[in-house]
C-alpha cells in the first residue's frame, strides 16, 4: 500500500501522513495521536520512525502550482515520488512531501517548510517561471530544481531534454517519408513545452522540411481541450493537413487522434500522430500512441544524486561553486499510431 493510499483511508493529506510518520512539527497533537493510533490499528506502525533520529535526516520534496492548470489535472509527479524516496532512503534519508501554491499567501507556505527543519529540498518546478523563483529565496535549505532548467540562471537543475525528444518524433516521421508535418501546441505555455516547440523546429531546419505556419495549431492542454478544439478547427473550414503531428503532451495527442477519427481521418492510415511523456494512457490509446519517453527512474535518480551533492559542498565549500545543470534524454516508444507514408502522398 502506498502513502496515498494509506493518507487516502486515513482520510489526510499525504504530506500530513508523512509529518506524522518522521515525527515532525505540523499537525495537530490531536491529529497526531488519531493517526498513530490508527496505523497500529491497521498493522502499519512499523512506518513509525525512531524519534532518536535526527530531524535533519529528511528531505522535502515541494511541488510548486503557479495556478494549478498543469499539475492540478495530471499529477505527474507521483510517478516519480516512489523513485525519489527509494532513491534518498539509500543516503539514509526520508522525503516529505510539501506544496506551495500560489494562489495562497506564499510567505507562511515558506515559513512552514523551513520549520520541518529538512536538510534539503527537491523543487517541483514544472509551473514556475522566473519570478517565481524569487519565493524561494528565503528557503533556509540547499534545493535542486526538477523540470525547469532555468538556462540563464545559477541555479542547480535537472530536467528533461525536450528539445531531443520532439527532434527525436520529427527524425522518426522524416524517415518515414513524412515532408510536411505540424506540430500540436498547447496554449499553456510553460518552459518544458517551449523548449519542445523549438525542438520541432530545429528538426524540420535539420532535414530540409518546410515550415509552414499554419501546421502549428494551438489548442488547449487537456485531452477533452485538445479534442474540442481541433473539432471547432477541422469544423469551421476545409483545412489541407499535414500528414504527421507532433504534440506538445500526450494528453493534446490523444484528444486531438479522437478529433481527427470523428471527422473520417484514419490513423495512421491518413494522420500520423506522436505525443510527448509517454503516459500510460498512450499504450491504451486506440491506435495505441507512439509517444516520447523519460526514464522517471533515471530522473528521480539523478535529481536525488544533484541535491546530495549539493548538500555535501554547502558542508564543505569549494573555492568556487558553480550550478549544475543536468538533462535526461529521451527515447521514443514505438507503437501504432505511425505510418510509413507512400512516396505518391510525401
Amino acid at each position: 500500500m502506498t502513502y496515498k493510499e494509506i493518507a487516502s483511508k486515513l482520510n489526510i493529506s499525504a504530506s500530513s501522513l508523512s509529518i506524522v510518520i518522521n515525527h515532525k512539527p505540523g499537525v495537530s497533537q490531536a491529529t497526531r495521536e488519531r493517526v498513530i493510533a490508527q496505523l497500529k490499528e491497521m498493522n502499519l506502525g512499523h512506518l513509525l520512525k525512531d524519534k532518536s533520529t535526527p530531524a535533519s535526516q529528511s528531505l522535502c520534496f515541494i511541488i510548486y502550482k503557479r495556478d494549478g492548470k498543469i499539475l492540478d489535472l495530471h499529477p505527474f509527479f507521483l510517478l516519480l515520488m516512489e523513485n525519489i524516496e527509494n532513491r534518498a532512503r539509500t543516503f539514509g534519508y526520508s522525503v516529505l512531501l510539501c506544496t506551495v501554491d500560489k494562489r495562497r499567501p506564499i510567505e507562511p507556505q515558506i515559513a512552514y517548510i523551513n520549520e520541518l527543519q529538512a536538510q534539503g529540498a527537491i523543487l517541483f518546478g514544472t509551473e514556475m517561471d522566473n519570478d517565481d523563483i524569487l519565493y524561494f529565496k528565503e528557503l533556509d535549505l540547499p534545493f535542486v530544481i526538477l523540470d525547469n532548467d532555468f538556462t540563464r540562471l545559477d541555479l542547480d537543475t535537472v530536467s528533461i531534454n525536450n528539445q531531443m525528444g520532439t527532434y527525436q518524433a520529427v527524425e522518426y516521421l522524416a524517415e518515414k517519408g513524412h515532408k510536411r508535418i505540424g506540430y500540436l501546441k498547447s496554449k499553456i505555455r510553460i518552459s518544458s513545452f517551449k523548449e519542445r516547440h523549438q525542438g520541432y523546429e530545429q528538426a524540420l531546419a535539420h532535414f530540409h522540411l518546410g515550415f509552414l505556419p499554419e501546421d502549428i495549431w494551438t489548442v488547449g492542454y487537456t485531452e477533452e481541450e485538445s479534442y474540442r478544439d481541433i473539432s471547432r478547427l477541422l469544423n469551421a473550414s476545409a483545412l489541407s493537413l499535414p500528414s504527421a503531428f507532433v504534440c506538445d503532451d500526450d494528453t493534446i495527442a490523444l484528444g486531438a487522434m479522437r478529433a481527427f477519427k470523428e471527422q473520417g481521418y484514419q490513423i495512421p492510415g491518413q494522420l500520423s500522430v506522436i505525443g510527448f511523456n509517454d503516459r500510460p494512457a498512450c499504450e491504451l490509446a486506440d491506435p495505441p500512441l507512439t509517444s516520447v519517453s523519460v526514464s522517471k527512474l533515471t530522473w528521480a535518480t539523478e535529481t536525488v544524486d544533484a541535491l546530495i551533492r549539493l548538500m555535501e559542498s554547502k558542508k564543505n565549500p569549494p573555492a568556487e561553486i558553480r550550478s549544475k545543470k543536468i538533462r535526461i534524454g529521451t527515447k521514443l516508444i514505438i507503437r501504432s499510431s505511425v505510418w510509413d507514408l507512400p512516396e505518391t502522398d510525401a
